[in-house]
C-alpha cells in the first residue's frame, strides 16, 4: 500500500519527447559578449559635492545641479529624445530609493533611466501606471494604475532582470466591507492573493496632495486610514528587501490578516498568513523585520497596537488601547521607537482628545511612555540621523494659530531615558514639518494649502534660533538629501484641470539658515524632486572623528568656496566686461581717426589747432556746501 514510506512518482509522456530528441554529442552553448553595468552611483562623484534635482514643469523635465549661491545647471533635459520629436516623459517622474534610477511614466508603462549619460535602463509595460513603489534596496518594483477590474492593476518587477515576478487585479475596499482577500489555497502554497486584491494607502493617494494643496497630516507624511473609508491596499517592502506584505481578509474566516510574500518567488511565508484580525494598518520597520499595526475595538475587546518579528511571528509587545477612534504609526527612521498618534473620545463620543504612545523599540520588553496631549494634533515628525527629538503641531482650544511644541526621548543631561520636553513656539501658522535629513536640530515648519498662504519659519534647536519667512501659496517643502538647501514650490495637478494658483507657480531655492539664492517662475510646473543619496558607508565612530577634526578641513572648504564665488562672480560680470572691452575699442578707434585727420583740420582752420592745450586759459574754482547741521548742547 502506498502510505509515507512508499511513494509511486509519474513522468508525463512529454518528458519521453524530450528525452527523444536529445543530440547524442553535447555542445555547450556560445557565452554570451559581457557587457558591463555602467555605473549607477556615477553623479556622488561630483568634484564639488552638489546634489540633482528633478523639475517637471510646461512640456519639460529637467535634471539640474544645485549649489548654494547660484542658478541650477542643466545636466540633462531630454535632448536625445526631443532630436526624435519624442518627449523624454510624458506624465510623472520619480527617483529610486537610492537615487541609482529616475522613473518616467508614459502611457504605455514606466521606463527607468540612469548613470551619468541618463541612458535607458529599461522598459516596464503596464498601461496607464498611476503610481510606482520602489523597494528600499532597489532590487524590486511595484507598478499601480488603479483601474478597477483590471487584472494586470498591479505588477511586481525584478528590475535587475527585467522581469515581471507576479500580478494582482484592482479592487478598493473598505475597512468594514468582508471582502476576501487571500483564497484557501494558502495550505498549498499557491497564489495566496485573491486577483481582486492589492495595496495599501498612502499619502500620495491623498487627493489634496494631488492639487498641490497639502493637509497638515498629508505634508508631515501621515497615512490617513480612516475605518469604513474605501481605499487602495498597497504592498509595503521590509527594510531589506525580503518580504512584500499587505492587508486582507481571509475568504475562509472573514478574519483581517496580514499577508506576507517572500522575495524573489512572491510566495506567502510559511504558507500562511499573519493572523491581525481587525487591522486597519500597519508598518514596517525601517532598520529590522518588525511589523507594527494596530486594530480598532471590537465589541469587549480593547483596540491594540501590536509589534511582530519577522519571520518568527513571535510577539514583541502589545499595547490596549480604549475609547480609540483612529491611530497613526510614525517609526523613527532609525527604527529606535516608535511612535503611535491615538486619537480618543469620551464615553459620551462628544469630546476628542489626543495622545502620544512612545515605543523604545531598541529596549528590552519594548517599555512604552505616554504624553497626553488635549489639544488636536495637526502634524508629527522624528528627528532622523540618530536623533532623539520629534516635534508636534497641536492646535489649542480657543486659539486661532497652533503652537509647535519639540521634545526628546532623553532627559537634560543627554543620557538618562525620559520624555522632556525642550520648549514651545506660540501661535504659529503652520501645519507641516519638515526635519533636516542630517539631524543636527535643524527643522522647517510650515504652513501649507489654504489658510496659510505658505508661511515658512526655519528653526535651529541647537542655537534657540527661528526665522520667518514665506513663499505666497507654498504647496511643497523639501530638504535636499545634504542638509544644504531647501526648496519650497508652488506645484499644479497634472490631469490638466484649473489650478486657481497657477500664476505662483514657480520654486525657490533657500539655504538652510533662510537665505534665499534663487527663485523662478513657470506657467506650468507639476514636480519638484531632490535625487536622494544612498546610506553612508561611514559609522558612527568614523562620523564622530570627522566632526572632531572638522576644523582640519574648514581652509580647504572656504577656499574652494571662494573659488567658486569668484567664479560665480565672473560669469555674472562677464557680459558687462564684454560691454566694456566693446567701449573701449570703439574710443581708441575714434581717436585714432581723429589723428589721421588732425593736419586737415589745422590746414581748413589757418594753421590754429584747436587740440593745443596753450589756447585755453584753465582756472580752479573751489565751492563748499553745508549739507547737514546738529547742535548740541553740553
Amino acid at each position: 500500500p502506498l502510505d509515507k514510506s512508499h511513494k509511486l512518482k509519474v513522468n508525463p509522456y512529454s518528458d519521453l519527447r524530450k528525452l527523444e530528441k536529445l543530440e547524442e554529442v553535447w555542445t555547450p552553448k556560445p557565452k554570451s559578449e559581457y557587457i558591463p553595468r555602467l555605473n549607477p552611483h556615477s553623479w556622488l562623484s561630483d568634484s564639488r559635492h552638489r546634489d540633482q534635482l528633478a523639475l517637471r514643469y510646461n512640456n519639460e523635465t529637467e535634471v539640474l545641479w544645485v549649489e548654494k549661491g547660484g542658478a541650477p545647471k542643466l545636466e540633462y533635459g531630454g535632448e536625445r529624445e526631443k532630436q526624435g520629436g519624442l518627449y523624454w516623459c510624458e506624465m510623472m517622474i520619480q527617483w529610486s530609493s537610492h537615487g541609482s534610477l529616475l522613473a518616467t511614466f508614459h502611457n504605455k508603462g514606466i521606463a527607468l533611466w540612469g548613470d551619468a549619460e541618463f541612458s535607458k535602463q529599461g522598459r516596464f509595460a503596464h498601461q496607464n501606471v498611476q503610481k510606482v513603489d520602489f523597494s528600499p534596496l532597489e532590487n524590486y518594483m511595484i507598478t499601480y494604475n488603479n483601474k478597477m477590474n483590471d487584472k494586470r492593476g498591479v505588477v511586481i518587477w525584478d528590475i535587475r532582470n527585467k522581469k515581471e515576478i507576479r500580478c494582482f487585479e484592482t479592487v478598493q475596499i473598505g475597512s468594514h466591507i468582508p471582502l476576501p482577500l487571500v483564497t484557501t489555497n494558502e495550505k498549498n502554497n499557491a497564489p495566496a492573493v485573491n486577483p481582486k486584491v492589492f495595496t495599501a494607502s498612502s499619502i500620495h493617494d491623498d487627493p489634496c496632495q494631488s492639487l498641490g494643496i497639502l493637509s497638515a497630516a498629508a505634508a508631515s507624511g501621515e497615512r490617513l486610514v480612516q475605518p469604513g473609508e474605501k481605499e487602495y491596499v498597497r504592498f509595503q517592502f521590509s527594510f531589506d528587501d525580503k518580504y512584500c506584505a499587505r492587508r486582507g481578509i481571509s475568504a475562509k474566516s472573514g478574519q483581517k490578516l496580514i499577508s506576507i510574500f517572500q522575495l524573489p518567488t512572491m510566495t506567502l511565508l510559511d504558507k500562511k498568513s499573519l493572523q491581525a484580525d481587525g487591522v486597519i494598518d500597519f508598518q514596517w520597520s525601517p532598520t529590522a523585520n518588525i511589523l507594527a499595526y494596530w486594530a480598532p475595538e471590537q465589541g469587549n475587546s480593547p483596540a491594540r497596537v501590536t509589534l511582530v518579528e519577522i519571520p518568527s511571528r513571535k510577539e514583541l509587545r502589545q499595547r490596549n488601547l480604549v475609547n480609540v477612534s483612529n491611530c497613526q504609526l510614525y517609526w523613527h527612521p532609525d527604527g529606535t521607537y516608535l511612535c503611535v498618534k491615538v486619537l480618543r473620545h469620551t464615553k459620551s463620543k462628544k469630546t476628542i482628545f489626543s495622545a502620544l504612545e512612545l515605543f523604545r523599540v531598541d529596549e528590552p520588553l519594548v517599555p512604552v511612555e505616554i504624553i497626553d496631549i488635549k489639544d488636536p494634533i495637526l502634524a508629527f515628525a522624528w528627528e532622523p540621523n540618530g536623533g532623539h527629538r520629534f516635534a508636534v503641531i497641536h492646535q489649542p482650544d480657543g486659539k486661532t494659530r497652533p503652537d509647535i511644541s519639540f521634545f526628546s526621548m532623553l532627559a537634560t543631561d543627554g543620557k538618562r531615558k525620559e520624555v522632556t520636553k525642550i520648549y514651545t513656539l506660540n501661535n504659529r501658522l503652520a501645519n507641516a514639518l519638515f526635519w533636516s535629513p542630517m539631524g543636527d536640530g535643524h527643522i522647517v515648519c510650515a504652513g501649507l494649502g489654504d489658510g496659510f498662504d505658505g508661511q515658512i519659519e526655519f528653526v535651529d534647536l541647537e542655537n534657540k534660533w527661528n526665522k520667518q519667512l514665506e513663499h505666497y501659496r507654498c504647496t511643497n517643502v523639501a530638504w535636499d538629501p545634504s542638509g544644504r538647501v531647501v526648496a519650497t514650490s508652488v506645484v499644479q495637478p497634472l490631469d490638466g484641470a484649473f489650478f486657481k494658483f497657477q500664476m505662483d507657480n514657480g520654486y525657490k531655492l533657500w539655504t538652510f539658515q533662510g537665505q534665499l539664492f534663487h527663485e523662478a517662475s513657470f506657467e506650468n510646473m507639476y514636480q519638484l524632486q531632490w535625487r536622494p543619496r544612498p546610506k553612508s558607508l561611514l559609522d558612527e565612530d568614523q562620523k564622530k572623528q570627522i566632526i572632531k577634526n572638522l576644523r582640519k578641513y574648514e581652509r580647504r572648504f572656504a577656499n574652494e568656496d571662494k573659488l567658486q564665488e569668484l567664479a560665480r562672480q565672473r560669469e555674472l560680470s562677464k557680459e558687462k566686461r564684454t560691454q566694456r572691452a566693446k567701449y573701449r575699442k570703439l574710443i581708441n578707434h575714434r581717436l585714432a581717426q581723429a589723428q589721421n585727420i588732425r593736419q586737415s583740420r589745422i590746414a581748413m582752420r589757418n594753421g590754429i589747432d584747436l587740440d593745443d592745450e596753450s589756447y585755453y586759459i584753465i582756472t580752479t574754482t573751489q565751492i563748499e556746501s553745508v549739507l547737514t547741521s546738529k547742535e548740541e548742547l553740553c
